[in-house]
C-alpha cells in the first residue's frame, strides 16, 4: 500500500519525507534544514511542505480514481502513465497533429507552434560572428568529417555557427572541448549580444546519421547550448512513442528556461573580475553555488526562478542596471500547457510532489512521468530525477522567500561573493 497519512511523529522528524523523495541521506538534509530554519527564525517550512505534499497526493490518488488506502504503488504508476498518455494525446488534437505515432509530424507541428508562442525568450548570448571566430580557433574536425566539407570555411559559410557549436559539443572530442573553453574564458562582454532563443528542428536526411549516436548516448534528441543561445532537436525513427508531443514540448520549454537562467548569470558577472571564467563556467556546468543562505550553497538557478515568479514585485537594485525584470521571467512548462489543454490542469504545481516508497519515488513530475512513458520504463527503473530536483528548489525558493535569508542572499549578490563548496553541495540537484 502507498502509506500516505502523516503521523505526529513523522511531523516532528525534520523533513523526513523532503530526504526520501530528493534521495539523499536524512541527517544531512536536516543539519541543513536546520540551520535554515534558525537564520530565518524557525517558520517550520519543511513541515508545511510537507503537510502540503501529503495532502496533494491524497487529493491527486482520489483524482486518478484511487483508493489512497487500497492502492499499491505499481497501481499508481501504471495510473499515471495512462493519465500522461490520455493527454499526450488531447495535446496532439489540439495542436492539430493528425498521426501521433509520426515523429516528423509530431515534432515539426510542436517546434511550429513553440516559435509561435508569446512568451519571454530573449538571452544575452556569444554573437554570432564571435561563434564563427572561436570554431575557427579551433575547428571542429569530426564535425566537418561527418558533413562532408573539406574546409572550415566552406562549411561556416553554408551553415548557422550557432547550429554547429551545439552539435559539436556534443561530438567532438574532450581535447577540443578543453581548446575551445579555453578560447571561451577570453571572451569579454563585448562578445555577446541580446537576441531570441532559437529552436530549430534538424533535417532527417542531412543529420540523421549525425546525431543518432549522440541521440542514443544521452537518451534524449533534444540539445541545448546556452552559450549559443539555441535548442537543437535531431530527427527520430519514423515511428513515435507515446508521449511524444508532450515530452518534446516540455523539454524545450525547459530547456529555453535554462538557456535564460544561464543568460542572467552572464548578465549578472559581465562587469566583475574573470567574467570569461563564467563563461567556461557555464560551458562545463561547473557552476555549483554562487551564493550562501545560511552556509547552504544556493545556485543560481534558485535566484532566478525566486525573483522570475509572476506574483514577485519587487527587482532588487543589485541587480540593476544589467538585469532587468524581464530577463529574470520565469514560467514552468506545465503552465503553458495547460493554456492550450485545460484537462492538463492536473499537472498544476505536481513538480515536487511524489510518493515516498521503500524501492524509490514515485514522482508525480510530469517530466518524469511522460519520460517514463515515452521511453516505456518499467516500475522497477522507474525515473523521478526531476521531482528531485523540483523538490530541493522548492524548499530553497521558499527560505528565500523569508526576510531574513532573502537579505542575506543580496547581500552576498551584492559582495559578488561565489561560495565555495561544501558538505552539502551534493544536495544541488541539477536536471
Amino acid at each position: 500500500m502507498l502509506g500516505l497519512d502523516i503521523t505526529e511523529g513523522e511531523q516532528r522528524t525534520v523533513c523526513k519525507l523532503i530526504a526520501e523523495l530528493v534521495g539523499a541521506d536524512k541527517q544531512i538534509v536536516s543539519e541543513v534544514v536546520h540551520r535554515l530554519e534558525r537564520a530565518s527564525g524557525a517558520p517550520g517550512i519543511d513541515i508545511r511542505l510537507t503537510g502540503e505534499i501529503y495532502g496533494r497526493l491524497h487529493m491527486k490518488v482520489r483524482e486518478l480514481g484511487l483508493d489512497p488506502n487500497d492502492t499499491t504503488a505499481n497501481e499508481l504508476y501504471r495510473s499515471l502513465l495512462s493519465l500522461a498518455d490520455l493527454h499526450d494525446q488531447f495535446l496532439a488534437k489540439r495542436f492539430g497533429i493528425q498521426d501521433c505515432t509520426n515523429a516528423d509530424e509530431v515534432i515539426s507541428t510542436v517546434v511550429g507552434i513553440i516559435n509561435k508562442l508569446h512568451m519571454p525568450r530573449h538571452a544575452w548570448v556569444i554573437k554570432g560572428s564571435t561563434i564563427k571566430k572561436l570554431l575557427k580557433a579551433t575547428p571542429p574536425k569530426q564535425l566537418m568529417h561527418d558533413l562532408r566539407y573539406r574546409s572550415l570555411e566552406s562549411m561556416l559559410k553554408r551553415e548557422p555557427a550557432r547550429l554547429l557549436l551545439n552539435i559539436a559539443r556534443h561530438i567532438e572530442s574532450e581535447k577540443w572541448h578543453e581548446k575551445f573553453d579555453a578560447q571561451c574564458a577570453k571572451l569579454s562582454p563585448t562578445d555577446f549580444e541580446q537576441r531570441d532563443i532559437e529552436v530549430q528542428y534538424l533535417d532527417a536526411l542531412k543529420w540523421s546519421a549525425i546525431v543518432q549516436d549522440i541521440a542514443a548516448k544521452r537518451h534524449t534528441n533534444i540539445f541545448y547550448s546556452p552559450e549559443a543561445g539555441n535548442v537543437v532537436i535531431t530527427p527520430l525513427p519514423s515511428r513515435g512513442a507515446h508521449g511524444l508531443t508532450l515530452a518534446t514540448f516540455m523539454m524545450v520549454l525547459h530547456n529555453i528556461n535554462e538557456i535564460r537562467t544561464h543568460s542572467t548569470y552572464l548578465k549578472f558577472h559581465q562587469l566583475m573580475p574573470g567574467f570569461g571564467q563564467k563563461i567556461r563556467d557555464i560551458t562545463t556546468s561547473q557552476q555549483s553555488a554562487h551564493v550562501h543562505m545560511a552556509g547552504q550553497p544556493v545556485h543560481w538557478r534558485i535566484v532566478h526562478r525566486y525573483y522570475g515568479t509572476t506574483t514577485r514585485i519587487l527587482h532588487p537594485e543589485v541587480f540593476e542596471p544589467h538585469i532587468q525584470p524581464e530577463d529574470m521571467a520565469y514560467r514552468k512548462a506545465e503552465h503553458v500547457l495547460y493554456r492550450f489543454e485545460p484537462a492538463l490542469h492536473f499537472w498544476h504545481d505536481l513538480d515536487y510532489i511524489g510518493v515516498s516508497h521503500p524501492s524509490g519515488a514515485i514522482s508525480f513530475n510530469l517530466m518524469d512521468v511522460v519520460l517514463n512513458l515515452l521511453n516505456n520504463v518499467p516500475y522497477e527503473q522507474r525515473l523521478n530525477y526531476h521531482l528531485r530536483d523540483s523538490l530541493w528548489n522548492e524548499l530553497l525558493v521558499r527560505y528565500v522567500g523569508q526576510r531574513s535569508l532573502e537579505r542575506q542572499l543580496l547581500q552576498h549578490l551584492d559582495e559578488q561573493t561565489i561560495a565555495e563548496p561544501s558538505f552539502s553541495a551534493d544536495l544541488e540537484f541539477v536536471s
